[in-house]
């Protein structure tokens, strides 16, 4: 199996780390997916071996379900995702019915301890079913679900973020973070303004800056409003902005 396309998951990793999908089957009602995944990310210790995942069935019809492992890692500045066999998923493949639960392991195939964090999605899938009959739309969702595993000795690896804007020949502007800590950063809710009256301008999830590399976003902003101005984002869940202090775009 190859390599999933960066741009193909981009927007999975969003929000809840899901995204609908629509298949046309014609003209007519439309058919809502009612696939649910618990939790929305995992993270084992050093020597921990396996952790669970719960998917429900919240619809009124049976649902089938496909999970997946792969290596997150980022290159030139984006999400690349790659398959492994450092961790399995038990069982891959679940038909669920209506209402019905059922407990997906995540099981590492080489538990010997990590010396730096290891990052992993796992992807959700409902898969469609081929009805030549339904009529209208069929929804289905995707979860691509982070799972992080903190290497020996250390709880929690922390982030350590560079940040700087970049002006594009088109005039916007992108963020590059590089993370120069051994942890990941999750930001969101990106802000300018003073540090005390942070302006959010880009809010909910922008993404993840995995220990070591490097990450771009385009920015939802100006030149002329960023002059100045501290940017800002939310780490790692935190209530409070943490200023990037990131070089001013040339001019």
């Amino acid at each position: 199996m190859s390599a999933l396309e960066p741009g193909r998951l981009r927007r999975s990793m969003v929000a809840l780390c899901a995204c609908a999908l629509a298949w046309v089957a014609g003209a007519g009602g439309v058919q809502a997916a009612s696939l649910q995944v618990a939790p929305t990310s995992l993270q084992l210790t050093s020597r921990q071996n396996a952790e669970a995942l719960w998917i429900s069935n919240t619809g009124t019809a049976p649902v089938n379900v496909q999970a997946r492992v792969y290596r997150w890692t980022q290159r030139d500045g984006r999400d690349t995702l790659d398959p492994t066999n450092d961790l399995v998923v038990s069982p891959p493949m679940q038909s669920l019915a209506a209402g019905q639960q059922q407990l997906i392991r995540v099981v590492r195939a080489h538990p010997d301890p990590p010396t730096t964090q290891l990052a992993y999605r796992v992807i959700v899938d409902e898969v469609p079913t081929l009805d030549p009959t339904r009529q209208g739309m069929q929804f289905v969702l995707r979860y691509s679900l982070p799972v992080f595993i903190q290497p020996e000795g250390v709880a929690a690896p922390t982030p350590d973020l560079q940040a700087r804007v970049l002006p594009q020949a088109d005039g916007t502007l992108v963020l590059e973070v590089h993370n120069r800590g051994g942890g990941h950063a999750q930001l969101a809710d990106l802000a300018v303004g003073t540090p005390q009256q942070p302006q959010i301008f880009q809010p909910g999830l922008v993404g993840y800056v995995l220990g070591g590399q490097t990450m771009r976003w385009p920015l939802d902003i100006t030149a002329a409003r960023m002059a100045g101005a501290t940017l800002s984002a939310k780490i790692n869940g935190a209530s409070d902005p943490t200023p990037l202090s990131p070089t001013p775009p040339a001019r």
